[in-house]
């Protein structure tokens, strides 16, 4: 990854798109002479910092995920620079500037939009949120991610993501990642596709999720609505990139009154999903009024990066999940739980099980060099999760491997099989 990188220092580095087989070659991508590139973020040197800077700029170097933090000043009036097919150059590290052109672009008011697109000379992508504080961000690069967070007046942490340094992928004491994962009605090695769409089609089913956070979260980052948002946006391009036929819309976010600190994963799950323990029963009556599929809770609790209600959840009363609020992004972990709702596993080294289905696990190749986001990194020296669902229809751009099997390893072919379910909770 080092020489792979040296390479591409010279030049602003690039990506094409993130969009499983339907990438194009670096060498179609270069920007032609009457394209204008954007300076959106530029690296500084350090500089004094007001409080609230400090404060942020600590608790992001505190991270163990955190490598390489450098300081970055954002462009003025960002917003008007985010707009579709507009040509954004990003500084992330010293001699490294990235360049991404924006292909997806959604503007929900003057100061929150949502802005992806491809990297400019090489595979990777740029996935930003744009809030108050500024943006919120993951930009990757071959097997490198970067995180951008806000600190306030115009300027930036930007991090090289070390995934070593995440919190452990669940608890020792819940291997599975789940609270509980029900009994299967019978024999299912062999189970039949459920209604649903197939791989790669072109219907998109929807599937609402109610995201809502504690305060201690919220006080953790620069602006917990925007982190929430950058992680439905990577879900649903680890959904495009995989053939995943899923929308996954947030329809509401809110801060509730509870305190993870004591507690254990197993007794957030439990809190959440609660309706009489008086903890949160409040977020059943929003689940409700935003007619929520499914609820994700955001903690600060290191234990561990995220756990679900259930493996393939078959009640609404099921679809819960929680995930620590440094996981969300950059290592997919939103997505993940999530995906176990759905009826995923991870993969076979760490969990065996067949049931409810003998396709459903992650996948990690034989070279071990990465893996896909329901996969741990027990059986690969802590490789590198990358933005793809496992899928044997599908081949990893940056090294062209296929991505799954068909017999274990199809979680893409479980997400689409489950979600016309899981849209229906609400």
């Amino acid at each position: 990854m080092r020489a792979r990188l040296a390479l591409v220092l010279t030049t602003s580095l690039g990506i094409a798109a993130c969009q499983g087989d339907n990438l194009t070659p670096p060498g179609s991508t270069s920007m032609s002479a009457a394209e204008v590139q954007q300076n959106l973020l530029t690296l500084v040197p350090e500089q004094a910092l007001n409080g609230v800077q400090q404060s942020r700029l600590a608790t992001i170097r505190g991270r163990a995920s955190s490598a390489e933090v450098h300081l970055a000043r954002i462009a003025t009036a960002p917003g008007q620079l985010m707009r579709q097919g507009s040509v954004l150059r990003l500084g992330v590290a010293p001699g490294v500037q990235v360049v991404a052109a924006g292909e997806r672009v959604q503007q929900r008011a003057a100061d929150d939009i949502s802005w992806a697109g491809p990297v400019r000379g090489s595979y990777g992508w740029v996935q930003m949120v744009l809030g108050e504080e500024g943006v919120t961000a993951t930009v990757t690069v071959g097997l490198t991610s970067y995180s951008i967070e806000p600190l306030g007046d115009g300027l930036h942490a930007v991090s090289r993501i070390d995934q070593n340094g995440f919190p452990s992928e669940h608890t020792p004491d819940n291997p599975s990642g789940v609270l509980d994962t029900p009994p299967p009605a019978g024999p299912m090695a062999a189970r039949a596709p459920e209604t649903g769409g197939t791989v790669g089609a072109a219907a998109l089913t929807n599937i609402n999720v109610l995201v809502v956070y504690t305060a201690s979260a919220a006080a953790a980052t620069a602006n917990i609505g925007s982190l929430i948002q950058l992680a439905v946006d990577e879900t649903n391009t680890s959904y495009l990139n995989s053939g995943i036929n899923i929308n996954m819309v947030r329809v509401h976010s809110a801060q509730v009154t509870y305190n993870e600190s004591g507690r254990s994963f197993s007794q957030h799950v439990s809190a959440i999903r609660g309706t009489t323990d008086g903890l949160m029963d409040n977020v059943h009556t929003l689940r409700n009024t935003y007619a929520a599929d499914v609820v994700v809770l955001v903690v600060n609790d290191s234990e561990a990066c995220g756990q679900a209600a259930t493996i393939n959840a078959t009640t609404a009363s099921n679809g819960f999940a929680v995930a620590h609020y440094s996981c969300i992004t950059g290592y997919y972990s939103f997505g993940h739980e999530v995906g176990h709702l759905q009826g995923a596993r991870h993969d076979r080294f760490v969990d065996g099980t067949l049931t409810p289905y003998q396709y459903g696990h992650g996948f990690i190749p034989s070279t071990k060099n990465w893996r896909t986001v329901m996969a741990y990194g027990n059986n690969c020296a802590n490789c590198t999760r990358i933005q793809w669902w496992s899928n044997p229809a599908k081949t990893y751009p940056v090294t062209g491997q296929v991505m799954g099997t068909t017999t274990y390893e199809n979680n893409a072919r479980v997400l689409n099989e489950t979600a016309t379910r899981i849209a229906g909770f609400r």
